[in-house]
C-alpha cells in the first residue's frame, strides 16, 4: 500500500457550504429546536421544585443536561445553515471538516449519557453498589473516548471527499476507522438497551417474586418507573442512531444503497431523538406528569417530589 497522503496539505484549500442543503437544514433545525421543549419543561420543573435535582440527578436530569449541552452545537450549526446559507459560502477544507464533523461528533456522543446511566444503575440496583454522579461522568467519558479518537484521527490520515452539507471535507482514507465510526453508532445505543433491560427485568422480578420484598413500596414503584423511562430513552436512539449506523455499514461493505426516502426518514428520525428521549421521562414518571398538569394544564394538584410536598391551587 502506498504511503497515505498528509491531510495538512489540504487544510487551506477552498471548501463551500452548499446552498442546496438549505431545505434539509430547515427541516432539521425545526425538529431539533422543537426537541428541546421537554428539556425546557424539565428546567421549569426544577425551578419550581429544586428537590427534583436530588431525586433524579443521576438519571433524568443528567440525561437532559448532557443531551442539551452536547446537541446544542449541532442544532446551532443546522439553524445557521437554514437561515444564512442560501448561496455557496466559501470556507476552507479544515473549517468545513471541523464544523461538520465536530457538530456531528458531539451530537452522537450526547447519547452516551444513556449508556453511562445504564451502567451506573446496573451497579446500584442489581449489585447494590452505590455510585455517585461522578461515576456517571466517568462512564460517559470512557464510552466517548473511542469515537473522539476516531474523529481526531481523521485530521491526520484522510483525504478530501465530497459532502452534501459542505465540501470537500476531510474523511477517512482507510476502511478501519470508518468501520469503527459505523460500529460505534450501531453498537453504543444497543449496549444501553441491554443494560437497562437487565435492570428493569431485575426490578420486575424482585417486585413480584421476592417474599421479603415490599410490593407496595413507593420507592420500589418509582424505581421501576425510572427504569422503564431509561429503557425507553435508550430504545429511541437504538431505533434512530443504530439504524443510521446499520445503513452505513450496509452501504460501505455490502454495496447496498437505500432509497432516497429511506435515507431521509432515518436522518429525520435522528433529529427528533433528543426530544423523544426526554418526552419518555415526562410520560413514564408520575412526578413529571403531575408537574405537567400543574404548570401546563393549570389544574388543582398535589405534587410530591421526594420528601417535599407542595399543594398548588390554580
Amino acid at each position: 500500500m502506498p504511503p497515505l497522503p498528509s491531510p495538512e496539505i489540504y487544510y487551506g484549500n477552498p471548501s463551500y457550504f452548499h446552498a442546496a442543503y438549505q431545505s434539509t437544514a430547515i427541516r432539521s433545525a425545526i425538529l431539533l429546536n422543537l426537541g428541546y421543549l421537554p428539556i425546557y419543561f424539565l428546567a421549569v420543573c426544577i425551578y419550581q421544585n429544586p428537590n427534583i435535582i436530588r431525586r433524579y440527578k443521576t438519571t433524568i436530569v443528567f440525561a437532559g443536561i448532557s443531551q442539551y449541552v452536547l446537541t446544542l452545537p449541532y442544532t446551532i450549526f443546522n439553524t445557521w445553515l437554514a437561515v444564512y446559507v442560501n448561496q455557496e459560502i466559501q470556507t476552507t477544507v479544515f473549517m468545513c471538516t471541523f464544523y461538520r464533523m465536530g457538530a456531528a461528533l458531539l451530537n452522537f456522543i450526547s447519547f452516551n449519557s444513556l449508556t453511562a446511566i445504564s451502567i451506573s444503575r446496573l451497579f446500584i440496583i442489581v449489585f447494590k453498589i452505590n455510585l455517585s454522579l461522578a461515576w456517571n461522568m466517568l462512564f460517559f467519558v470512557v464510552a466517548s473516548i473511542p469515537i473522539i479518537a476516531d474523529v481526531a484521527y481523521m485530521f491526520f490520515v484522510s483525504r478530501p471527499t465530497a459532502n452534501s452539507i459542505c465540501g470537500p471535507l476531510l474523511f477517512y482514507y482507510e476502511l478501519a476507522p470508518l468501520m469503527l465510526w459505523n460500529g460505534y453508532i450501531l453498537g453504543i445505543p444497543l449496549i444501553a438497551v441491554l443494560l437497562n433491560s437487565i435492570t428493569a427485568g431485575y426490578l420486575l422480578y424482585k417486585r413480584y417474586s421476592a417474599e421479603d420484598y415490599v410490593k407496595n413500596s413507593h420507592r420500589t414503584v418509582n424505581e421501576l418507573f425510572i427504569a422503564g423511562a431509561m429503557l425507553i430513552q435508550s430504545v429511541i436512539p437504538a431505533l434512530t442512531m443504530s439504524t443510521k449506523g446499520y445503513r452505513s455499514i450496509l452501504e460501505t461493505y455490502g454495496g447496498f444503497q437505500a432509497d432516497a426516502w429511506v435515507k431521509d426518514l432515518i436522518d429525520t428520525s435522528g433529529d427528533v431523538t433528543t426530544g423523544l428521549n426526554m418526552l419518555a421521562s415526562m410520560v413514564c414518571i408520575k412526578h413529571f406528569r403531575e408537574m405537567f398538569k400543574q404548570l401546563v394544564l393549570r389544574d388543582k394538584l398535589l405534587a410530591r417530589i421526594g420528601e417535599t410536598t407542595t399543594v398548588t391551587v390554580m
